[in-house]
C-alpha cells in the first residue's frame, strides 16, 4: 500500500528529457554536482575526523596514502556504486574523478588502489568503522536534522535480520553453519520516519566463537545490538519496531530496562494467554476502537490494555510484564487483511493512529532498506574479502555510504532533480557526471569558499 505521507513520487515521469542542448544539460549537470558536492562538504569533515582517530596498522615508512583518502576511496565506491573492488580500481582511478575530488578536498593525494584498502581493513577492528556510522547519526539527531522522524516524541527504530551471502564452500570459522553451507547473517537497526525515510543505525554479525557450543542467533545477536544501542543512543526516547520472532519475554523486558517504547508484531499462534485475555476483555470494553480512513484503505482498530504475561527466564527466575494488544483489519476494495501488534504503552482513542500507522507500520521500512542495499547498487550480497574483519569493514562503509547517498538525495538543491529522476536514476545521473567531461573544475573551486550547509527536505 503506498503510505499516505510518503514524500517520494509514487511513480516517475515518463518524459524524455527536459534539456534542449548540450549547454542545457552541462548547467543541469553541473549544478546537481555542486549540489552533492555541497552536501559531501557538510558530512565528510566529521567523518574525516573520525576516520583520522583510527588506528593505522601500516608501518609508518610504508605509507604512501594517508588512511583518510583510502577511506574516501572505499566510501566512493559505494557511492557510486561499483559492483566490485576490480571494477572500482578501473572507474576511480580516472584522472576526471582525481581532478573533481581535488578541487573539493586537497587532501587527496593520489589514486590508491583498492587492494590496498582491502589489506588495510582485515588489520582495523571492524567495530571502530560501524561505531562510525552510529556516531554520525547520533549527530544528525543532536543537530536536530532528522527532528521529522519523531513519532509520539520518539525516535522510531526498526530492528530486523538477514541473510548476507552464502558459500558452499568453508571460508571463515566465524561463519554460520547449515546444511553443508556456510553463510553470514545479521541483525541490522534502522531510524525509520512516517515519510518513508529509512537511516542506517547499527549492524550486528551473528557469529561463532571458538568455545560456543552452540550456533549464535537473531535473538543473542539482538542482546549485544541493544546494549550498542544503548550505548549509542543514550537517554532519546526510542520506539522498537521487532517482527513475528521477538514478542517474548526476554525481549520485552530489554526494552522495558531501557526504557525503550515498543511495537512489535504479534502472530495470531504467539503469547496465547495474552491473547485469551485480549479477547475477552474487547467484550468486557466494546467502546474502545477506532474507524479511520488510511489513504485508500478503511481501518478498523480495536485494542486491550493491561493484560498481565508472566514468564521465566533462563534461570528459572518468575518475571511478569504488563503488555498492551492492538488489532488493526483494514479493507480495500474487496481485499482484507489483519494486523497485530504488542505494545509497551496503553492504547488510547488519541495515540492509536500515530502508533500503528506513523510507527509500527513502518517496520517494512528496514525491509525496503535491505532491498535496495541488496538490488539498487550498493552489493549488499558481494563480501568483498573473505576475512572475516575486513568483510565486516566492508559491509560498515558500504551502510556509511548508503546514509550519505540517503542524505544527499533529500537535501532541497537536488530534491527536483529526485522527483524527476528518482533516487536510482539520480546517483546514475551524478556518476556520469563525475565520470564524464561535464564539470567546471574553476566553479568547483570556489565552492571552497563556501559554508556549507546540509538542508534537508525532511
Amino acid at each position: 500500500m503506498r503510505n499516505p505521507e510518503a514524500i517520494n513520487a509514487a511513480t516517475l515521469p515518463n518524459r524524455r528529457s527536459s534539456c534542449k542542448t548540450v549547454e542545457e544539460e552541462q548547467a543541469a549537470r553541473q549544478s546537481a554536482a555542486e549540489a552533492q558536492i555541497n552536501a559531501w562538504r557538510a558530512i565528510l569533515p566529521g567523518l574525516l575526523e573520525k576516520f583520522v582517530r583510527l588506528n593505522d596498522p601500516r608501518r609508518p615508512g610504508s605509507i604512501r596514502h594517508k588512511l583518510t583518502v583510502l577511506m574516501i576511496y572505499a566510501l566512493l565506491l559505494f557511492i557510486f556504486q561499483y559492483a566490485s573492488r576490480r571494477e572500482a580500481n578501473r572507474e576511480l582511478s580516472s584522472p576526471a574523478i582525481l581532478d573533481t575530488l581535488r578541487a573539493v578536498f586537497p587532501e587527496v593525494d593520489g589514486t590508491p588502489h583498492i587492494d590496498t584498502l582491502a589489506r588495510l581493513l582485515e588489520k582495523i577492528p571492524a567495530e571502530q568503522i560501524e561505531n562510525i556510522l552510529g556516531t554520525t547519526v547520533r549527530q544528525l539527531l543532536r543537530r536536530k536534522k532528522l527532528q521529522a522522524l519523531l513519532v509520539e516524541k520518539h525516535y522510531v527504530v526498526a530492528i530486523d535480520g538477514t541473510q548476507k551471502f552464502i558459500r558452499t564452500a568453508s571460508f571463515a570459522p566465524e561463519a554460520l553453519h547449515r546444511k553443508n553451507k556456510n553463510y553470514v547473517y545479521l541483525l541490522e537497526a534502522v531510524l525509520v520516519g512516517p515519510q518513508g525515510i529509512v537511516i542506517p543505525l547499527l549492524a550486528e554479525f551473528c557469529e561463532n566463537g571458538p568455545e560456543q557450543n552452540k550456533q549464535d542467533c537473531e535473538l543473542k545477536a539482538f542482546r549485544r545490538l541493544a546494549a550498542r544501542l544503548k550505548e549509542l543512543m543514550g537517554k532519546l526516547p526510542l520506539l522498537i519496531l521487532a517482527d513475528g520472532l521477538y514478542p517474548n519475554g526476554p525481549v520485552m523486558q530489554i526494552c522495558r530496562q531501557n526504557n525503550w517504547d515498543f511495537m512489535i508484531v504479534l502472530p495470531s499462534n504467539c503469547l496465547q494467554s495474552v491473547w485469551e485475555d485480549a479477547l475477552g476483555i474487547r467484550q468486557l470494553e466494546p467502546k474502545q476502537t477506532r474507524t479511520y480512513q488510511w489513504g485508500d484503505h478503511m481501518q478498523f482498530f480495536w485494542w486491550a490494555n493491561n493484560i498481565a504475561y508472566d514468564w521465566r527466564d533462563a534461570e528459572n527466575r518468575y518475571h511478569r510484564l504488563m503488555l498492551h494488544i492492538v488489532v488493526c483489519n483494514e479493507t480495500r476494495e474487496e481485499n482484507e487483511s489483519t494486523w497485530a501488534w504488542v505494545s509497551g504503552t496503553p492504547l488510547t482513542q488519541k495515540n492509536i493512529i500515530n502508533r500503528c500507522n506513523r510507527a509500527a507500520r513502518h517496520r517494512w521500512g528496514i525491509e525496503e532498506n535491505f532491498l535496495a542495499e541488496k538490488h539498487h547498487g550498493y552489493n549488499y550480497e558481494h563480501p568483498f574479502s573473505y576475512n572475516w574483519n575486513a568483510l565486516k569493514g566492508w559491509h560498515a562503509l558500504m551502510r556509511l555510504a548508503h546514509l550519505i547517498n540517503i542524505l544527499t538525495l533529500h537535501t532541497v538543491a537536488l530534491w527536483d532533480t529526485v522527483q524527476t529522476l528518482g533516487m536510482r536514476g539520480t546517483l546514475r545521473f551524478l556518476w556520469q557526471t563525475f565520470t564524464g567531461n561535464w564539470l567546471d573544475i574553476s566553479r568547483l573551486n570556489r565552492l571552497r569558499n563556501k559554508p556549507a550547509q546540509l538542508r534537508l527536505v525532511i
